[in-house]
């Protein structure tokens, strides 16, 4: 086997139901020299066993089991034995275009970039095709690519989807027993960067689930979203102030969503007050901005013209 060029990390928590997809995809990479890290993270319905029998067929697969530790975890453990020069994640329910690796190997050296990021694809059906590139690449300087990702345009803040050079994401680690693990975490590796390269192609497809966290019942997990956005914003504070538009834009953002789905939540819990009031008092303050700010996303300044209204009528079902 060739020395692995690019090293594919795919956390497995039971998902037995979609692995054989996932994984299936990418062994079917055009790029041969590749390396497939499947992280068992303490799956109880089979799925270790499938990795175990996926691993067997295919040289290129190499299996890690572990106790479970949440997706953070078992994407750290499954870079600690990364031996590619590149490194990208997949999660285990998704699946990727054939030329995912070969694309984004391709454009990080013709453009010497430490990252590149393609675009996601949403959708229902495992047979819903990988749509044509819609245009050129455009690169960007490591802290002008974190604005562009708190911006939420042109990517969004997921870890999938992106090819790093692994030399990067040394020294950083997902946080263990976080959810929002992602909006921890990119935003410093991608400052870190000297150039980021954006290919407006969908190479990742995601499916919309029901079952995602989008549509789950409340739960104080949630509020993790609160100090992710919240962290972003001392770090830009700290290190380059002049993006703190797109900064409080990705606030804003994150403390709108979790107040949506707070509607549910038992309002006599002392954890939710207080969520309530420190999400209301920061939207309060910086709606107006947020309403300015051209370069916000439309439905979140959608949402601040709906806040200048008031409480009651932003939080009505």
């Amino acid at each position: 086997m060739k020395q692995a060029k690019v090293s594919v990390i795919v956390p497995v928590y039971n998902v037995a139901r979609y692995l054989h997809t996932c994984v299936a995809s990418i062994q079917r990479q055009t790029l041969e020299e590749l390396e497939i890290i499947l992280v068992d993270d303490g799956s109880t319905d089979g799925s270790g066993g499938i990795c175990d029998e996926l691993a067997a067929c295919d040289r290129r697969i190499r299996v890690l089991h572990k106790p479970n530790g949440g997706l953070s975890d078992a994407r750290n453990a499954g870079f600690a034995e990364a031996g590619g020069e590149y490194v990208t994640f997949v999660d285990s329910d998704d699946w990727v275009s054939a030329d995912l690796a070969a694309t984004l190997l391709e454009e990080a050296r013709r453009a010497r970039a430490d990252v590149v990021v393609c675009d996601l694809l949403a959708v229902a059906r495992e047979d819903a095709p990988f749509p044509p590139r819609r245009g050129g690449a455009a690169a960007f300087t490591g802290p002008e690519a974190m604005e562009r990702m708190l911006y939420q345009r042109p990517f969004e803040t997921s870890a999938c989807g992106k090819l790093y050079q692994r030399s990067l994401l040394e020294g950083f680690r997902f946080p263990r027993g976080r959810l929002y693990e992602d909006l921890f975490t990119l935003y410093k590796v991608l400052y870190k960067a000297d150039k980021v390269v954006y290919i407006p192609q969908k190479l990742y497809a995601y499916r919309e689930n029901p079952e995602s966290i989008m549509h789950q019942t409340f739960s104080p997990r949630m509020f993790d979203q609160l100090d992710a956005a919240d962290e972003i914003v001392a770090f830009v504070e700290a290190n380059c102030p002049e993006y703190l538009p797109a900064a409080n834009a990705r606030r804003f953002s994150s403390y709108s969503q979790v107040l949506r789905w707070m509607k549910g939540a038992d309002r006599s819990d002392e954890a939710v007050r207080q969520a309530e009031e420190r999400i209301w008092r920061f939207l309060k303050g910086y709606r107006r901005q947020m309403l300015l700010d051209k370069n916000a996303r439309a439905k979140n300044r959608a949402a601040a013209a709906l806040a200048l209204l008031g409480k009651k009528i932003y939080s009505a079902p």
